[in-house]
This record gives structure tokens, C-alpha cells and sequence, in this order.
């Protein structure tokens, strides 16, 4: 059942929402709803029952926190997901969800704002596995840990891991102290999932905001403002920004 809590916040802290439950419940809030995307915080502890089914005409995608997740998408092999990975079920694609370690196994589902479960899914005739090696973006599973192990960690980057009609997700790697120039999107709303280190959104007219991981950072369109990382080791989060166009 999802829960009522604020959406839309600017800063939606992880030790928050937590606290708001019991160690071990099954619980759904709304994390975010803006038109472009609702995106759902779920705990599953193991042995919650799985609920397959098919989203026809959208992607849907989560990043995954606490604990360990399995993941079995349309005819391919299950995956287990670490923190920080993301993980996809292409439109069409069935997707059964099995917490498997963790008191709770925590995940944030970017999803359309009109879905639903209604559509049940099947099991599959046989299994394939996950192909290994694919280039980003859209994979099944993206780890996070394979881009880490690509770039390293003695430099700022950015890679892409979704791309479709809706959004446009990127990892960012930071150094300490970095910060990036003063920005604004006047036709979109930007949201971001720290992963790793201190982050800092200094928004035009606000007092700044600082997260740590686990924690969701939302800017509407039209806000001016400018990140850095303020932590003494690299950041990393996941920017969900509107589709490149």
C-alpha cells in the first residue's frame, strides 16, 4: 500500500523515510510527481510476494539502495542488484521483484504517472541470460560498480545508463571540491539520487541544500543553481533530467 508523505520536496532524506517505518515493513510513499514521472520509495523485505506484470506502452526503471534485490525482466536470466545499480523493464517486458537480503531492500521506480499493476504477467517459456559486455544505455542491469571499474576514481565523469521519450539518466563522478557553473531549465524538472559523498545545491534565493547518499535532491524548472561536492572524497549520483533532444 503506498503511504501518504509530502512530495516534491526539495531534499527527501533516506534516514527520513526510514524513520517513518518499521525495521523489516513492506511500504510504498510517492517520492516524487510531476507530470513527467512519478517515482515511488518501496521496501520489500525478503519473502515479500512477488507481483509480475507488464507495463505496455512505457519503460520503467529503479535504482537500487539498501539491501539486495533480485530481478527477473521478461525472458531473461533473474539479476541481483547492488546499491547504486539501475535496473529496467523495457515496455512490454513482465518484471518480477524478490527482495532477497537486507532487513528491508529498498528501491526508488521511476515510473509513468498513470501506471499500474493491472496488467498481470506470465512466467516465461524459458530463460536467456542477461548478455554481458552491451553498451549503455537502456541495459537490463546497469551496475554501478562497472562504471567505476571503467572510469576510475581519480577523475570527474559522466556516463549515460537510461535514454528513452521520457528521461535522460546520467552517472556523475566528482572530485572533492568540485562545483560546476550556475544552471537553470526552463522547460523541465531535474531531480538526483546521491549515491556516494557530500553534495551542495546552492538555489537562487534559498538556503543550500546538502545530501548525503541515499538522499533525493528535487529542482522544479526555472530554478537557478549549482552543485558541489563538499564531502573529502568523490561523490556520485544519478541525474534524471528530461530526454535529449
Amino acid at each position: 500500500m503506498v503511504s501518504e508523505a509530502p512530495m516534491n520536496l526539495r531534499l527527501s532524506r533516506h534516514a527520513d523515510v526510514m524513520a517513518r517505518h518499521g525495521e523489516g515493513e513492506r511500504w510504498a510513499e510517492i517520492l516524487i510527481e510531476d507530470g513527467r514521472n512519478r517515482s515511488v520509495w518501496i521496501s520489500g523485505p525478503p519473502g515479500t510476494p512477488p507481483d509480475p506484470h507488464i507495463h505496455p506502452d512505457f519503460n520503467e526503471f529503479w535504482v537500487a539502495l539498501d539491501g539486495r534485490t533480485q530481478w527477473q525482466i521478461g525472458q531473461y536470466e533473474p539479476v541481483l542488484s547492488e546499491w547504486g545499480d539501475i535496473i529496467m523493464a523495457p515496455a512490454g517486458f513482465a518484471h518480477d521483484i524478490q527482495p532477497k537480503e537486507g532487513v528491508q531492500a529498498i528501491r526508488l521506480g521511476i515510473t509513468h504517472p498513470n501506471s499500474n499493476h493491472d496488467i498481470k504477467g506470465v512466467a516465461p517459456c524459458r530463460l536467456i541470460p542477461v548478455e554481458e559486455g552491451q553498451a549503455n544505455p537502456n541495459l537490463i542491469h546497469t551496475k554501478l560498480k562497472d562504471f567505476i571499474s571503467r572510469n576510475g576514481t581519480t577523475s570527474s565523469w559522466v556516463e549515460e545508463a537510461v535514454s528513452d521519450n521520457r528521461n535522460y539518466a546520467t552517472y556523475s563522478h566528482e572530485l572533492a571540491a568540485t562545483s560546476s557553473d550556475p544552471m537553470f531549465h526552463t522547460d523541465e524538472n531535474r531531480w538526483w539520487v546521491v549515491l556516494q559523498g557530500k553534495i551542495e545545491w546552492s538555489i537562487d534565493g534559498e538556503d543550500s541544500v546538502v545530501a548525503e547518499a541515499g538522499d533525493v535532491v528535487f529542482v522544479e524548472q526555472g530554478k537557478n543553481y549549482s552543485i558541489s561536492t563538499i564531502s573529502n572524497d568523490p561523490s556520485i549520483r544519478i541525474t534524471i533530467a528530461a530526454p535529449v533532444v
